[in-house]
Formats: C-alpha cells, sequence, structure tokens
C-alpha cells in the first residue's frame, strides 16, 4: 500500500533538482579542445579541470520510496579546459538551511581523455567508460568492493590523479527512521517543534546535510523540503521554523548525506580535479 503511494507521488528518492547554466554542457559553444604537446616550461598549477564523483546512497526501505534495491552505487567522472567554476557550490553553506535544493553544473568546455578511465587501489578496480562528451560513468559496482576511506587512482590518457573514498554509519537516530518493511515504517516521530538527528562515526572538514522531504499523510503529494547543511560532528537540528507549516501525520523520506570535497593535483593540464565523495543513507518518518 504505501509503495503504490509513494510511487505515484515520486518515482525515486533523489531531491535534488539539477540545472545546467544558461549556456550549458550539453552543447558546447567551442569544439572540444585535446591537449597537444607539453610546455617546455612549467607553469603554476591552477584552474579546476574536472569533477570526480563516487557516491553510495543505502535506502531502508526501497518499497516504501519507489526504489527497486536497497543499495546503489555510482562513480562519475567529466573533464573539460581548466575553470574557475567548481561542481559541488550547490551544497548549503554549513550552518544553513534552505526549501530550494537545485545541483548546479558548470559551464566548461569538454576534454575528452580517452574511450575509458581506470580506478583503482590494491584492492578494488573497475572502469568508467565513456557515455557523453568528456563524460564517464559507471553504476555496476558492487558496494563490497568499495574500500572505505581508501585511495584510489584513476588513469586516463592525459594524466592521472589520485583521491579518497569515504564512509557510512555505525549508528544514526532516531534509529527507527531505518525500519526496513512497509508495515511499520514511517514510524519515527519528526517533530515540527525541531526535528534532532544523531550520527557516528563523524569526520573532519567534511560537510553534513540532512534533508526532510515532506509528503501528504497517504503520500499522493508532495508538500516541500528542507536541508539543513553542518559539520560533520554528529548531531543536527532542523530548526521548527521550517517543519511547523506540515500537518502532524505527513510523511517524511529523510536523506542523511555526508559529503567530503577535495581539490587534488593532476597533470591533466597542470590543474586540479574536484572530488567528491557522497555518502548517503535514507529513511522514512512521519511529522509529529
Amino acid at each position: 500500500m504505501l509503495l503504490l503511494l509513494l510511487l505515484s507521488c515520486q518515482g525515486d528518492v533523489g531531491i535534488i533538482k539539477r540545472l545546467e547554466e544558461e549556456t550549458g554542457t550539453g552543447e558546447p559553444s567551442e569544439d572540444p579542445v585535446i591537449p597537444t604537446t607539453e610546455p617546455s616550461y612549467d607553469p603554476e598549477r591552477s584552474g579546476i579541470t574536472g569533477y570526480n564523483y563516487l557516491g553510495l546512497r543505502q535506502v531502508s526501505c526501497p518499497a516504501c520510496v519507489g526504489e527497486s534495491q536497497e543499495i546503489t552505487i555510482e562513480y562519475k567522472a567529466n573533464f573539460h579546459q581548466p575553470s574557475s567554476n567548481g561542481w559541488t557550490e550547490w551544497i548549503p553553506s554549513q550552518g544553513t538551511c534552505t526549501t530550494e535544493l537545485i545541483e548546479v553544473v558548470p559551464s566548461t568546455v569538454p576534454l575528452p581523455v580517452g574511450d575509458q578511465i581506470v580506478i583503482s587501489n590494491p584492492q578494488h578496480q573497475f572502469q568508467a567508460q565513456q557515455v557523453g562528451l568528456a563524460a564517464y560513468e559507471n553504476d555496476l559496482i558492487w558496494e563490497p568492493q568499495i574500500q572505505r576511506d581508501a585511495p584510489y587512482e584513476v588513469a586516463t590518457e592525459f594524466g592521472s590523479y589520485i583521491f579518497f573514498s569515504s564512509h557510512g554509519y555505525d549508528w544514526v537516530e532516531p534509529y527507527t527512521m531505518l525500519w526496513v518493511d512497509p508495515s511499520y515504517a514511517f514510524d519515527a516521530a519528526i517533530y515540527r517543534t525541531g526535528a534532532a538527528f544523531s550520527w557516528a562515526p563523524t569526520s573532519t572538514n567534511h560537510t553534513f546535510t540532512v534533508t526532510v522531504a515532506v509528503y501528504s499523510w497517504d503520500g499522493s503529494q508532495f508538500l516541500g523540503q528542507v536541508t539543513c547543511a553542518g559539520a560533520d560532528s554528529g548531531f543536527m537540528q532542523i530548526p521548527a521554523q521550517h517543519l511547523q507549516q506540515y500537518p502532524a501525520g505527513s510523511l517524511t523520506a529523510i536523506h542523511l548525506i555526508r559529503h567530503k570535497v577535495e581539490l587534488v593535483e593532476t597533470e591533466i593540464n597542470n590543474s586540479y580535479i574536484e572530488t567528491h565523495t557522497q555518502w548517503e543513507v535514507v529513511g522514512t518518518g512521519h511529522i509529529e
């Protein structure tokens, strides 16, 4: 019953809109530029020449939110001529909340780096095939293969770089948001006077976001959402001002996400790659 209700409301658990800048990346105004020979000098490293994403999403009750599986892992990479614009500027600043979470893709000049790229560490290796102009993806990665907090080297035809993976959770509170059976999911109370969440382990220099997406009591209508960001300290409070307008009994999908964003050096254009490792758990609850 709950599956049918939420499927009628939203096809998946994704709650981030995606927006390309006006100039876009799908129809570049210039032809893609291929690196030629190395310069005879060593210029200062500058600019962002690519985006590297590794994300794991674990859904406690897939049937409750229209998902077909509990765990989804996705790797993506994009390469382009050096730019001053980052790929993760859409993530809210720590200490802020927003009701409109929009992922903005920067306008860039694509830079193909081969038909495929190879991502590896001593215990795990996989490939990402080119799926678009200078875009590479692999969504067929199994959870036991991912090495936590480990270095991965990405090898392309024009250079390489190293990024570090992240890690998941030993526990989260309220733990009832993780009920797996639709018959007793949505048990966690999300209070209109303010909702508290906690988790472990924590991390330094990471951003943590909590999103509460709200639906009508029968799941037929999407009522709104709020996303708050802070340090990965193990605790976050959603203020009452963002929850008090929702009727008691409304259903919620709760997204807890650890974001690890870093700039790493690469010989590709003697520049930097922006790396983004995201670890998400999705639970359910109700407004009280």
